[in-house]
């Protein structure tokens, strides 16, 4: 949903921009990449590490730009041109998020949907990003907010269904393709909660309940 909202409803992006994405790793991020593919919508996807190139690459990415050994205001430019981009989403805040809003174009608009760049988002000064006056009164820049649970409170359960039917043929028709959780039983929760702790995991935890279990037990 978050993915399929960015792109065609909070950016409208149109077939042949760049959109620029930072987390492209991310579950939403890889989503966001097969999504534009479909569209036909050109990505520059940041990571944080150079092991991640390849696999976004391999994913669809067109562009990508690590941050670990690459400037991504300079590569961006490279890519988009000396302008920048209109269209941007960011997952991580901080100082990356700040060379987001950096990195567009006059009147572009950046979308922020999370704070990766801090641990359950506690640290004050990894949550904030700091943008410039001048871009924003002179080059009419913006920077604003998405937020799902948010986003469901403010439309009709007439629109928030369409959205939920759209997901669900993309889903079907094998364009957006979700990784799939991996699986524990309830009793294993610790091991559970470790694993969504961990940094850069392949999998989310998915807790499973099986029909009938404590009867068969008793």
């Amino acid at each position: 949903m978050t993915a399929l909202l960015l792109v065609t409803r909070e950016l409208d992006v149109q077939p042949g921009e760049w959109l620029l994405q930072t987390a492209a790793g991310s579950t939403v991020g890889r989503l966001v990449i097969q999504l534009a593919r479909h569209l036909g919508v050109r990505t520059i996807n940041v990571v944080r590490r150079r092991g991640a190139v390849e696999e976004i690459e391999a994913l669809g990415g067109d562009e990508v730009v690590c941050t670990e050994d690459e400037d991504l205001l300079q590569r961006v430019a490279e890519i988009a041109g000396p302008a920048g981009v209109r269209k941007a989403t960011d997952c991580v805040a901080g100082p990356v998020g700040a060379q987001v809003s950096q990195a567009l174009a006059p009147g572009g608009e950046v979308v922020v949907y999370g704070a990766l760049s801090t641990h359950r988002q506690t640290e004050p000064a990894a949550l904030t990003i700091p943008l410039s006056a001048r871009s924003v009164i002179y080059e009419a820049k913006v920077v604003r907010a998405f937020w799902l649970n948010r986003w469901f409170g403010t439309v009709s359960p007439e629109d928030a269904l369409c959205a939920l039917s759209q997901v669900r043929s993309l889903v079907a028709d094998e364009v957006l393709s979700i990784p799939e959780g991996r699986p524990f039983p309830l009793e294993r929760f610790p091991e559970a909660i470790a694993l969504a702790e961990a940094p850069a995991r392949d999998a989310k935890p998915l807790f499973v309940f099986e029909d009938g279990q404590d009867e068969d037990d008793g």
